[in-house]
């Protein structure tokens, strides 16, 4: 027998071994990373399915779906890319308590797991764009809202955006600077309504759509 050939072959076997191996464990580690991502939902879905919720399940809602949905909050447009916004995230009974009635007692927000206080910072893009920089902060933490809304959606959640309360109490809640304003106060957290019917019909595009000109 050729020692030489046998030992070749043995080595050649070891190599195809090994790298079958490693083919396989490449196949199982990409199957685990699309297990741990999330399921894709089509945008015209997210759209769809919004809606203001405003009863909530007492279950938490886990810190990744948080992050989740404050990281979508920041893929929002801003003028000169500024990012005007600031996050606020509430859990504690007894701050959402004082929010409900600073919001004119909504108990949607006593009862929602999670509150997510968008706020803007319109010092940050004063800076740049003068006495206008005000209205675009506002525009701009409004993109990064509504961002949060479909995100909830997407996340299996519901949530509400709530702009009725009193901003002195809210501002004085959270500690607020001067130069950053309450936008919107939105409840976060599992529905436990089926989303309510508008009182009033999405008005037709031809009526509110024009070409050129009004």
């Amino acid at each position: 027998m050729n020692t030489g050939v046998t030992r070749r072959r043995l080595l050649q076997s070891a190599a195809v071994s090994l790298l079958l191996e490693s083919a396989a464990t490449r196949a199982i580690a990409e199957t685990e990373i699309q297990k741990s991502k999330p399921k894709a939902t089509s945008f015209t879905a997210v759209v769809k399915h919004r809606a203001m919720i405003r009863a909530y399940k007492s279950d938490p809602v886990p810190e990744e779906k948080i992050q989740r949905l404050l990281a979508y909050a920041m893929r929002a447009p801003s003028a000169g890319n500024l990012q005007p916004w600031e996050f606020i995230v509430v859990k504690t009974p007894e701050t959402r308590a004082k929010l409900a009635k600073a919001a004119f007692d909504q108990t949607s927000i006593a009862s929602a797991p999670v509150i997510i206080a968008t706020c803007a910072d319109v010092q940050r893009a004063g800076s740049q764009y003068g006495a206008r920089g005000s209205f675009y902060s506002l525009v701009d933490t409004a993109f990064a809202s509504l961002l949060i809304l479909l995100g909830a959606v997407e996340q299996g959640l519901g949530a509400c955006f709530v702009g009725s309360y009193n901003p002195e109490e809210v501002t004085k809640l959270f500690a607020l600077p001067e130069h950053v304003r309450p936008v919107g106060l939105i409840p976060i957290g599992y529905p436990a309504e089926s989303p309510r019917k508008p009182g009033t019909p999405k008005l037709p595009l031809s009526k509110v759509v024009h070409a050129e000109k009004w």
